[in-house]
């Protein structure tokens, strides 16, 4: 049979496009995480979805950044590598869920304080009951994610060798070298696009698990958040009709742009993956979808920066924070920091 799989000069583009976007995402990102923790007084615990938020993105972009170094490194030097291979894509995948779930729930919460949740909780007890409520839901967000991440590690029923086509070709040495070199490749969802036969070992029942985890993620967060923020902007003109407002129209056209550009970038980065594991139901040929592998991979690379832009560094309170401008939240009268990340202008 022919070779349909990519080439090694496209596998080795792809991995170095992996490598240099998911370096902006993890600076990006840590640079969140470790701000948030050492300007924590001033943040306080209302921000605390934006410190987890992005610590789930530097994890997910640190494991993805360590899968791909693989594909630089021989099997001598790293004998082990399908292992790590194996365990480490669904484990990127577990992190970016996490990711998704966080959004979910900052936009609560943003629609939340912006409703004015300081006035119904003005009670100690029911304002703990309510910080200890979200605290089992933050639990609950890492700990699921985790167990899924086990059962299916657990559950691979391909024996832990290294990748082997099943059949040569009668294309000659270097046929069967790239073809080598393909079922090896630790690509995020490239083996999605195995043909049939081609790598004895791919499980194609945890594949077809990946396709419907992915999908399942990213529409989830997609219809959430967007029901979230579009009756967070009725919230805001029904207010404005009844006079309550009087700078609604600039405060509803600020929250509803902020929540676009966070709905934006779940569309932006996820899309051509999604476009890309549509194709992989009736497309084997992998070398024919190298473009959108190439489009995938600088999108997804780049959530954990988009991130950091959209919900930290773009917002004007977080900046003030950081920079010592501002008294910490508890000493600030106006706004908490969820409504502030919604209504504040750059």
């Amino acid at each position: 049979m022919n070779y349909t799989g990519l080439s090694d000069g496209q596998l080795t583009a792809l991995s170095f496009i992996y490598v240099s976007l998911l370096s902006s995402s993890l600076i990006g990102s840590c640079s969140v995480v470790v701000l948030s923790i050492v300007k924590r007084r001033h943040l306080n615990e209302q921000a605390k979805p934006l410190l987890q938020l992005a610590l789930a993105d530097f994890l997910a972009s640190l494991v993805l950044f360590g899968t791909t170094i693989i594909n630089f490194l021989s099997y001598e030097t790293l004998p082990r590598s399908e292992i790590l291979c194996t365990d480490g894509l669904p484990l990127s995948l577990m992190f970016y869920c996490i990711s998704f779930l966080l959004v979910i729930i900052y936009a609560c919460e943003s629609a939340h304080s912006a409703q004015g949740w300081r006035q119904q909780d003005e009670e100690e007890h029911r304002h703990q009951g309510r910080r200890r409520a979200f605290d089992l839901l933050y639990f609950f967000v890492w700990l699921t994610p985790m167990m899924g991440y086990v059962i299916y590690i657990r559950t691979v029923t391909f024996s832990l060798v290294s990748y082997v086509p099943s059949s040569g070709t009668s294309d000659g040495p270097d046929s069967v070298w790239s073809e080598a070199r393909f079922c090896n490749s630790c690509i995020l969802f490239l083996h999605l696009h195995i043909e049939d036969g081609l790598c004895s070992t791919v499980d194609l029942d945890h594949n077809n698990f990946i396709r419907g985890f992915t999908f399942v993620c990213v529409l989830s967060v997609l219809t959430c958040c967007t029901l979230v923020y579009w009756r967070l902007q009725g919230w805001y003109r029904r207010y404005e009709q009844a006079g309550l407002f009087t700078d609604s129209p600039r405060c509803t056209g600020r929250i509803w742009s902020s929540a676009r550009y966070m709905i934006l970038v779940i569309i932006f980065c996820w899309t051509p993956a999604l476009i890309l594991i549509s194709f992989s139901f009736a497309c084997s040929e992998s070398n024919r979808l190298y473009p959108l592998f190439v489009i995938q991979a600088m999108a997804v690379s780049l959530q954990g920066f988009l991130n950091s832009i959209v919900y930290a560094w773009r917002r004007r309170n977080f900046r003030e924070a950081v920079l010592g401008e501002r008294l910490p939240l508890l000493a600030y009268a106006n706004k908490a920091f969820f409504e502030q990340s919604l209504s504040d202008t750059p």
